[in-house]
């Protein structure tokens, strides 16, 4: 039974279990009352309390139905988290609202009608007369934190994990890391409306972005290229840039650089450790002044441009002119070839950038999908500050686990 399943029948049984105490079982408690007022005029408040109230079975009931009912909204959210917070701080706001702006007053109302009714009404009775029902209380007590988080997160730094393998050995797998969120200018959450200017990305960033192909996922690789500039990528894993020098901060950009203009610059990587990191050899790439590792399986060595794939796409446009050229970038990563003859150098479009991962033949990155819109930018990769390791059970039920903190890892990524 698939968690789908679960959730669909937990909201069928469990609402229809409230629906049932509304419309019967709740009569039937009224009924008691009456009759228990008719034999006693003067029953205590707590007395009537227990009459009224909820069988336990029927609470437990309402618990999940409310627990399944958040389960099943956050579920057709996923992955996108921020959308969750957002979402979350929106309500805890609207029920914050509804609690100053209505309830208190009705409270105080309510509170005023008990003493005429009453002039020495039971403490029981006045408690629950001026106390907020649970869900009001719930979105009061959440408001602040949520609002600190999605502020946080939005505009200062957010936390993401490392999934895979792509930017070995710079970053590994179950490192936590800091993403600078005003860095390269300050976005609206879920929208990403763009509020302030902030810097120009740099050539040999660690930047995280959405990719083209898939726009509801974050990536994180080394900014390579900007706009206006040429790449080249050989199959021996070398890389030139010509960069872009039409106007005079393009110029200023490119000799902070050292990059000369109208020629093709050779990235050059020098060998660290043969078979250093997981049988790669480690290389040590310097862009833009910005020293990193990289990793080169010594046993891939093959060119990955194959143009028959090209005239496999061209058949399958006219045979569905729906197809657009973006889906090309998606049919050729997903036949593990590039999209472009990078031998011949391609010019980085405007308002856009390349990026590859520091593990070369361990990256799916802008050599297959295409360049990153500027609009898709998500921010700069500053910090690690923590990795997890996981040692048992690794295919296990528990593989999820973590059994020890690496500190040696906690680092300013460059």
């Amino acid at each position: 039974m698939d968690f789908k399943l679960i959730l669909i029948v937990t909201l069928v049984a469990s609402g229809l279990i409230s629906l049932l105490d509304r419309l019967f079982w709740l009569k039937q408690r009224q009924q008691k009352l009456e009759q228990a007022l008719a034999k006693t005029r003067n029953l205590s408040y707590s007395k009537k309390k227990t009459i009224l109230a909820k069988p336990e079975w029927v609470n437990t009931s309402d618990f999940f139905f409310v627990v399944a009912s958040a389960a099943g909204v956050v579920w057709l959210m996923l992955p996108n988290f921020e959308l969750i917070l957002v979402v979350a701080l929106a309500v805890s706001l609207a029920l914050t609202l509804v609690e100053k702006l209505y309830m208190e007053k009705r409270k105080k109302a309510d509170v005023t009608e008990l003493y005429q009714r009453n002039s020495n009404p039971e403490e029981d009775e006045l408690e629950d007369t001026r106390k907020m029902p649970w869900w009001v209380d719930y979105g009061w007590s959440f408001f602040p934190l949520l609002f600190l988080i999605v502020a946080l997160r939005s505009f200062v730094y957010e936390p993401f994990k490392i999934p895979s393998g792509s930017m070995q050995s710079t970053l590994w797998v179950h490192d936590f890391i800091l993403v600078n969120k005003f860095e390269y200018g300050l976005r609206l959450p879920v929208t990403k409306t763009k509020l302030t200017q902030g810097s120009t990305p740099k050539r040999g960033d660690v930047i995280v972005f959405r990719a083209p192909h898939q726009p509801d996922k974050d990536f994180i690789k080394r900014l390579i290229a900007l706009p206006g500039d040429k790449v080249y990528y050989l199959p021996n894993h070398q890389l030139f840039i010509e960069p872009n020098c039409s106007t005079e901060p393009a110029r200023v950009s490119a000799k902070e650089a050292g990059l000369a203009c109208n020629q093709r610059n050779e990235i050059k990587h020098r060998l660290k450790q043969a078979k250093g990191f997981q049988f790669s050899d480690v290389y040590s790439e310097t862009i833009a002044g910005v020293e990193h590792e990289i990793l080169i399986d010594p046993t891939d060595n093959q060119d990955r441009y194959y143009p028959e794939l090209h005239r496999q796409f061209e058949l399958i446009k006219q045979q569905n002119p729906e197809v657009l050229d973006i889906h090309k970038r998606h049919f050729f990563a997903q036949n593990n070839a590039y999209i472009e003859d990078w031998k011949n150098g391609v010019v980085v479009p405007e308002n856009s950038y390349f990026a590859m991962g520091d593990n070369r033949t361990g990256s799916s990155d802008a050599r297959f999908w295409g360049f990153i819109p500027e609009e898709r930018m998500v921010g700069k990769a500053d910090y690690v500050w923590l990795h997890l390791e996981f040692g048992f059970d690794q295919n296990g039920f528990f593989h999820w686990v973590p059994t020890g903190v690496n500190f040696d890892r906690v680092k300013t990524i460059q």
